[in-house]
């Protein structure tokens, strides 16, 4: 296929993946490389993905202990500004781990399906009272209908202003998402898989009650009540504000109308490529390269720079540079839209 024949196909939208799965068995590099023989190399780097991991850990754990520092500082003010500042990295850090929740819905972050499934729930999905097979069925909808009001993760139907704000904030949007999880419906013909799944989403959820639970009762008798207090705004606000942000930063069209109802009416699909500064951090797990994730959501975050690099060498490489923006860019692009 020629390369004008490529760009009357898919450059027009690189963000519907139909049209990239239409000509990908067609693709090859300027080194001769065909896509399918390339995409045989890739393998998931787990070395990096337990170190990944454990690093958000040891943040959340200086966290933790910078909230017992400030809780024994005696300035009013000091200790409310450095308060406020911890409970907004705590979030960040929460945020971070919780991208790799969903890097182990698409089995990527062991080698074995049962490992990663024991690990996301015990060192992730902990973090979000959710079982891994649960979030899976409804992480999938949110592949199939990327755009539409079946849409099952559809923070980036809001507009970016004062109630994204407000609702991300007070926790009222990470509410919303968490019932509107528990309630959907999927198509599952095996009514004792629907069942398991009810079982493990109930457990999971006791297992995170009592996992915020224990560390609050833990603050109380010790006595470290700001450290509660920076607990409770990370999880309830800033964590909330900062997974939604992020998803609306990758999804929401610059075109987008603040007055539309994209429950009603189709948004249209929106996927972008994040560079520069905090990216891979704000957007860790692979979120930073979400377009490449929707173009090829088994391949591990660990080798999107790899296909990034390959499809740079492609005739695609003028699409893909479009879609490249940083999310500073995209969030005054988006403001009040």
């Amino acid at each position: 296929m020629s390369e004008v024949k490529y760009h009357d196909i898919v450059l027009e939208n690189l963000s519907d993946e139909k049209t990239f799965h239409a000509i990908k068995s067609t693709l090859v590099n300027t080194g001769g490389q065909a896509y399918h023989d390339f995409k045989k190399t890739l393998r998931p780097h787990f070395n990096k993905i337990f170190f990944d991991i454990s690093t958000g850990w040891l943040a959340f754990a200086a966290c933790i202990v910078a909230g017992i520092y400030i809780n024994q500082l005696e300035n009013a003010w000091i200790k409310t500004i450095a308060s406020l500042a911890d409970a907004v990295i705590l979030g960040f850090i929460i945020n971070y781990l919780s991208n790799f929740f969903h890097e182990a819905a698409h089995y990527n972050i062991a080698p074995d399906k049962k490992l990663n499934d024991l690990l996301a729930n015990c060192f992730l999905g902990i973090l979000q009272a959710q079982h891994i097979n649960h979030y899976r069925l409804v992480h999938w909808q949110h592949h199939v209908h990327l755009g539409t009001p079946q849409d099952t993760e559809h923070s980036y139907f809001n507009s970016l202003g004062f109630r994204f704000f407000l609702d991300s904030l007070t926790g009222l949007s990470a509410l919303r998402i968490f019932v509107f999880r528990s309630t959907s419906t999927f198509i599952i013909p095996d009514n004792a898989e629907k069942q398991l799944i009810k079982k493990q989403k109930m457990s999971m959820l006791i297992a995170g009650i009592i996992f915020q639970l224990s560390f609050l009762f833990l603050f109380f008798i010790t006595k470290q009540y700001w450290l509660a207090g920076i607990w409770l705004f990370a999880f309830g606000s800033f964590f909330p504000f900062f997974a939604s942000l992020r998803q609306l930063l990758e999804h929401r069209s610059e075109w987008a109308n603040s007055k539309t109802d994209y429950l009603k009416t189709a948004h249209g699909k929106t996927n972008r490529i994040f560079s520069g500064g905090l990216a891979t951090t704000f957007g860790s797990a692979g979120f930073d390269r979400h377009l490449l994730h929707h173009l090829e959501p088994q391949i591990s975050y660990t080798n999107l720079r790899e296909l990034e690099n390959y499809l740079s060498k492609t005739p695609l490489a003028p699409q893909l540079k479009k879609h490249q923006t940083t999310y500073f860019k995209t969030f005054i692009s988006l403001l009040g839209k």
